[in-house]
């Protein structure tokens, strides 16, 4: 299997190694549009206890539908392929595991991502309805890093929030300057609708932009305690600071989840901070590192994350990288070729 690997590079480095600007970016003028993107790729890990040691992955199949009706009113449906369903296990009253057999399911299921309405009410404000993206983290943070065909986010990545959910959301732009977004939204994610012991989630993300270049984001929510006996509401707050221009990108974001899961005192808190340099037209180095920090008080655990790597690409928006990885828990040193197309 290693001399195979070895052959692989051989044959895949050069392809990649050639003399990027970035990445997934498109604009797209008309006033009705259908997108996708499609992220796959390809992994070895270095140490022969991981299983499967090395596969081929689809990271991410996306198909939307964007309109502007009079430059007022606009929708936007986009659908997500991805895991939706997962039983890690059971456990009985007296705090055993049992033994299940289940059906899982594709592990490759199409979902609702996104469904919205927006509703331009005039210069400053806007109204947004249905199934909306994550402000916390998807609608800017995303967008900045660039790479998502090589790994989503920080928070996306730990599960720190849902990337969707079903809702309501107001908008307040003052000029270029400041964006402010306020939304109520079920707290069940993309997946479910509303608990019936569960109640909305409340949220405020304020975007500050003092230059062209230069962002500074910070988000706060709440979500009270569900009708199930739990005493602890849940709270996150998480702020980003970034800069980027035409030749590189810097950013760094912290974030602090209290009482994960409406478990009392379970909290989840770390930092992640990433940037790239433009090498030229068509390569561009990056690095990224993740340190999430998760437990109750007197019990707590770490987990670190590294991404390095070159991306390549050979013709907008189809990008390609070369990039090695450590994820600190079980010690797991990879390397990975990932490939993106935006359309």
């Amino acid at each position: 299997m290693k001399y195979g690997f070895i052959a692989a590079l051989f044959i895949i480095v050069p392809l990649i190694s050639i003399p990027q600007n970035t990445a997934q970016d498109i604009t797209k003028e008309q006033s009705s549009y259908a997108f996708g993107q499609i992220y796959s790729g390809f992994y070895y890990c270095f140490k022969d206890s991981y299983k499967p040691q090395t596969a081929f992955v689809f990271n991410q199949g996306i198909l939307g539908y964007f309109h502007e009706f009079s430059g007022k009113v606009s929708g936007r449906i986009m659908f997500d392929v991805t895991r939706t369903t997962h039983l890690d296990s059971l456990i009985d009253v007296d705090g055993n595991r049992v033994k299940y057999y289940y059906f899982e399911g594709s592990k490759y299921t199409a979902y609702l991502k996104m469904a919205e309405i927006s509703w331009n009410i005039n210069k400053v404000f806007t109204l947004r309805v249905g199934q909306l993206l994550n402000t916390e983290y998807l609608t800017f943070q995303d967008k900045f890093w660039g790479y998502r065909y090589i790994d989503v986010t920080y928070l996306e990545k730990f599960r720190l929030g849902n990337p969707a959910d079903f809702g309501v959301q107001l908008d307040y732009t003052l000029k270029d300057k400041l964006l402010n977004q306020f939304s109520v939204v079920n707290g069940e994610g993309p997946f479910r609708h509303q608990d019936e012991y569960g109640n909305f989630i409340f949220s405020d993300n304020i975007q500050f932009y003092p230059t062209k270049n230069l962002t500074f984001k910070l988000y706060a929510d709440y979500g009270p305690s569900p009708d199930t006996g739990s005493d602890a509401a849940k709270a996150s707050i998480a702020g980003f600071a970034g800069y980027k221009n035409d030749k590189f990108r810097i950013g760094g974001e912290y974030a602090y989840v209290f009482n994960f899961g409406y478990i009392d005192q379970y909290d989840f808190y770390g930092l992640s901070v990433y940037g790239s340099l433009v090498l030229n037209n068509h390569f561009q180095a990056l690095a990224r590192f993740d340190h999430l920090t998760f437990g109750k008080p007197g019990n707590r655990s770490e987990i670190n994350y590294y991404i390095a790597g070159f991306q390549y690409e050979p013709a907008k928006p189809f990008t390609t990288s070369v990039n090695f990885r450590y994820y600190s828990v079980d010690a797991l040193p990879f390397v990975y070729v990932n490939f993106g197309l935006k359309f």
